[in-house]
């Protein structure tokens, strides 16, 4: 591997495992919640959608993984009490995920979370390097999109 990939493969390692690393913190340090960082980003999911919630369907594909894990995660999180199930009005077949109450308090608290910690990383960087980390992630988000690094 040459210089610049051996080092570009290094950094998007470390930023990777930081990224992990600062979410399982945030969960583990709030003691009352009760959840692993899939079932935080499910959260984040349904709760993006507000009141009209997401089928389980809608969650899988937005997550990349299989519907059946998305049930069995779903059913875990509405044990606990962050989610609800309700048949759609319009359509009975379609079942809609939402947030309970204490889901949509889970989903604020890591909304509020994130925006500071947005925002802290902001103040690091000047507006033209602002501009230049938004189009680079923006292009390494579509190069991950397209599955690009994987055997075919």
């Amino acid at each position: 591997m040459q210089s610049f990939e051996r080092k570009l493969n290094e950094m998007l390692i470390e930023v990777y495992h930081n990224i992990l690393r600062v979410e399982e913190e945030f969960l583990r340090n709030n003691h009352r919640l009760n959840l692993t960082i899939r079932e935080m980003h499910l959260i984040e999911c349904v709760g993006a959608d507000k009141e009209k919630g997401k089928t389980v369907s809608e969650i899988a594909d937005y997550l990349k993984v299989a519907k059946p894990s998305v049930t069995v995660a779903v059913n875990k999180l509405e044990k606990k009490g962050y989610l609800q199930k309700s048949s759609c009005e319009t359509d009975g077949r379609v079942v809609r995920v939402t947030l309970t109450r204490e889901g949509r308090k889970v989903y604020l608290y890591h909304e509020r979370y994130h925006a500071n910690m947005v925002h802290e990383l902001k103040m690091e960087f000047s507006d033209e390097e602002r501009d230049v980390l938004m189009r680079a992630i923006d292009r390494l988000n579509r190069f991950f999109d397209k599955g690009a690094g994987a055997e075919k």
